[in-house]
């Protein structure tokens, strides 16, 4: 549970929504690492490439910051224990150092190590900026900040597809060119972004924790004392809360600990919902766009086609803040897994039409259509949901732990799905890659149908007692049977008495 109390309403959103802003401008650098694979492994596989590639190195290329990212997702935590400022710096430096030396490589050990600092710098911004946002937030705004790093992550694969089609040739410079966005953040965020109040009234720095306040609320005026209500805000929350957070802690340790029904349950559906999520194509779509669109038999410039996903992903993203508060995560999430199969198997059908011999003349329209559509169906639920949905779903005990875990085996299914993908196709053909999407689709929408609890107007607890309440059936039912089965086993133990009695 939060330790201090939520703001309300600022008196100055302008000053609130340009601090909101440049953190998420941290995002930017990171996010154009899961694109950049998409855009730069044609110039370096081309007979005229400065470096020689091989067919193993283009996948290793593209999936190696997947493997890294969980490094950036536990260093972010020891990060932002120095504060959410310095965790927003470390990821923009980070970015910076990682295309700094993309740009510079000269041979393919190089370039894949400028590749995995980028994947570290992927996995440290996945937390600091959502957690400032939702530190300086108030609560009405709270829902929609928070999808702000989402936004950005699509805007930022947006960015790189097109630079991708202005310099289809010049990959170092394409890498240049995003290792100035982190450089722009950095400078931004040292200057212009103030300290989360929250983290320093919990660091006990009281005095910057007014100041920082003061700030972002638009007291500039030294003369002008601060607000009792916005002092309020610092305050501690009460005895009842703390003790009630403490006899929570009692409750799950009492439950078997951190392996409990009560949190193994939640964490099991987490990782189920992400290796749907990877293994159905998500991020392949993603990494090798411009190559993935040529296999589907896309026939408009496969750059154009990149830029056209990333544009449906980023107007998918921006919906789903939206639909998700209205619907919930179960609705949103069963559309966009059965959206995904009805998409993806057309797709599947088209390739293995034109395989076998039977060309459909639509002059490539039903790919780029199934392709679109695919794109913005997973970004309504399966591509984003279950990052929205790891900071809810877990106890509080456990939050910490379980969340960090499952961002990294989410990534680790991620580097899997991405380093076979050119293996798959040359396994499966085309038509079975995508076949093979389009099931894992489906078996993942029958999963959220049977598994994903509802989340929608549920407090932290009332989603925990859901685990609570399916865990005390079960004993229940248990101990029930138990019971009979000790009834039968005393009736027995009495009829054998009785029957040795009566012959004696």
């Amino acid at each position: 549970m939060p330790i201090f109390k939520s703001p309300p309403i600022h008196r100055y959103l302008k000053e609130y929504i340009l601090a909101c802003l440049i953190a998420n401008t941290s995002v930017l650098g990171p996010a154009m690492g899961l694109g950049y694979s998409a855009i730069a492994l044609g110039p370096l596989v081309a007979p005229d490439s400065e470096i020689k590639i091989t067919f193993n190195e283009q996948s290793w290329i593209a999936s190696i910051t997947a493997i890294t990212t969980p490094i950036g997702c536990i260093l972010s935590s020891f990060f932002m224990r120095r504060g959410r400022r310095f965790g927003i710096i470390g990821t923009s430096l980070t970015s910076a150092i990682g295309w700094l030396v993309v740009y510079f490589s000269y041979d393919v050990s190089q370039l894949l190590i400028g590749r995995a600092i980028c994947g570290v710098a992927i996995g440290l911004a996945s937390v600091p900026t959502t957690v400032y946002a939702a530190e300086i937030s108030s609560p009405k705004l709270r829902g929609y900040v928070v999808t702000w790093t989402s936004v950005s992550i699509a805007f930022g694969v947006l960015v790189v597809y097109i630079f991708g089609y202005f310099f289809q040739k010049d990959w170092r410079l394409v890498a240049l060119l995003c290792g100035l966005f982190p450089i722009t953040s950095l400078i931004l965020v040292i200057l212009k972004l103030p300290e989360s109040p929250v983290w320093l009234r919990s660091a006990g720095r009281l005095m910057e924790a007014e100041k920082s306040l003061r700030r972002l609320n638009g007291i500039n005026n030294s003369n002008l004392e601060t607000p009792s209500d916005l002092l309020l805000e610092l305050s501690p929350l009460s005895k009842e809360i703390i003790n009630d957070t403490e006899g929570l802690g009692k409750r799950l340790r009492s439950r078997g600990g951190i392996f409990s029904p009560l949190n193994i349950k939640p964490l099991l559906i987490m990782v189920g919902y992400f290796f749907f999520q990877q293994f159905s194509g998500t991020f392949v779509v993603i990494y090798y766009a411009v190559d993935f669109t040529l296999e589907a038999g896309v026939s408009i410039d496969g750059h154009i086609a990149a830029i056209l996903i990333g544009l449906t992903r980023l107007i998918g993203t921006m919906l789903v803040s939206y639909i998700s508060r209205k619907f919930g995560r179960r609705i949103p999430s069963i559309i966009s897994g059965v959206g995904m199969t009805i998409f993806m198997s057309i797709l599947s059908i088209y390739v293995w039409s034109d395989y076998a011999g039977n060309k459909i003349n639509d002059n490539g329209i039903i790919p780029v259509i199934s392709i679109l559509m695919y794109i913005f169906s997973s970004a309504l639920g399966f591509l984003v949901l279950p990052f929205a949905m790891i900071g809810e779903i877990f106890p509080a005990k456990v939050k910490d732990i379980f969340s960090g875990l499952t961002t990294c085996l989410a990534y680790i299914f991620s580097f899997a799905i991405l380093k076979i993908y050119p293996d798959m196709l040359h396994g499966f053909g085309k038509h079975g890659v995508f076949l093979f999407y389009a099931i894992i689709s489906f078996i993942g929408t029958v999963f959220v149908i049977l598994l994903l609890p509802e989340t929608k107007g549920k407090s932290l607890k009332d989603i925990e007692e859901l685990f609570v309440k399916k865990n005390r059936s079960i004993i229940e039912k248990n101990n029930k049977n138990l019971i009979i089965e000790t009834e039968e086993i005393i009736d027995s133990k009495n009829r054998n008495t009785i029957a040795i009695n009566s012959r004696n």
